[in-house]
């Protein structure tokens, strides 16, 4: 059996500002596999990374993404809302964590954050940004708007694509085949252990979201996810090398206190 892999969700969000450079940095340091990511588009065409259609709940902005321009949310902050405020994480691009990512090996799970608000060209901007940096092969594009996906599909069809959603499908690798993805980013509760097995003998890998409890990633570690999306991504690494252990306070602890220090 292969091994699972660890996303971090938003970054190492459970002890950082979500989809901050801060957020992902950290990702980078505890070892995760990859980093998931939010991204809108500005109305001159930036793509920036953040998870709300409006900055109001995360950011010092407010109103519409896509009524502002990237003039406007340069100087944006993202980490004051957290506890405690984070001072100096300004709004990050696409092309940063990009940039971030390429002088690493983890691989970029974005998520096209579209299924609410059009944002037409984003998917060709997107790819575009992938390819400057030629990250095509460590990127899997993600979105709840599965017409964007079949979109892409047509666009790159051999790049890694899944569809996220929160329900249960019937034969959801048929869904997979139909849409043109070749992953699925379910909601962590409607995984069990015969659908991952069924989809991955049709060559369909299995991400489920968002997993941070002891008892949900240890029963998805055993039914052989390919990956497992966490705010925690240490959580996971440790009951990926250890199975049954208990989660130790102490190791907890002293991730917190290198956190700490890195934000100061």
């Amino acid at each position: 059996m292969k091994r699972t892999k660890v996303f971090a969700h938003r970054g190492f969000s459970g002890i950082a500002p979500e989809n901050t450079m801060a957020a992902f940095q950290l990702a980078v340091e505890a070892g995760a596999d990859g980093i998931e990511l939010d991204v809108h588009m500005t109305g001159d065409g930036e793509i920036v990374v953040l998870h709300d259609e409006q900055l109001e709940r995360t950011t010092t902005g407010t109103g519409w993404v896509k009524d502002r321009t990237w003039a406007e949310l340069e100087a944006v902050e993202c980490g004051l809302w957290y506890v405690p405020p984070v001072k100096g994480e300004r709004l990050p691009t696409l092309a940063q964590v990009l940039e971030l990512a390429w002088e690493t090996d983890i691989c970029l799970n974005i998520e096209l954050k579209n299924n609410w608000v059009a944002y037409p060209g984003m998917e060709e901007r997107v790819v575009a940004l992938v390819e400057r940096y030629h990250m095509a092969e460590r990127v899997i594009l993600s979105s709840f708007n599965h017409n964007s996906l079949k979109q892409l599909s047509l666009l790159k069809p051999s790049w890694s694509l899944a569809a996220l959603y929160d329900c249960k499908l019937v034969e959801p690798w048929q869904y997979a085949r139909l849409i043109g993805v070749n992953s699925l980013h379910p909601h962590y509760r409607s995984v069990d252990e015969e659908m991952v097995q069924t989809c991955q003998r049709h060559g369909i890998g299995i991400r489920p979201y968002t997993v941070d409890e002891e008892r949900d990633i240890k029963r998805l570690l055993a039914a052989g996810v390919e990956a497992i999306i966490t705010n925690h991504p240490d959580r996971v690494q440790k009951l990926a090398r250890h199975g049954a252990e208990e989660l130790l306070p102490q190791s907890e602890d002293d991730t917190i206190g290198k956190v700490e220090r890195r934000l100061k």
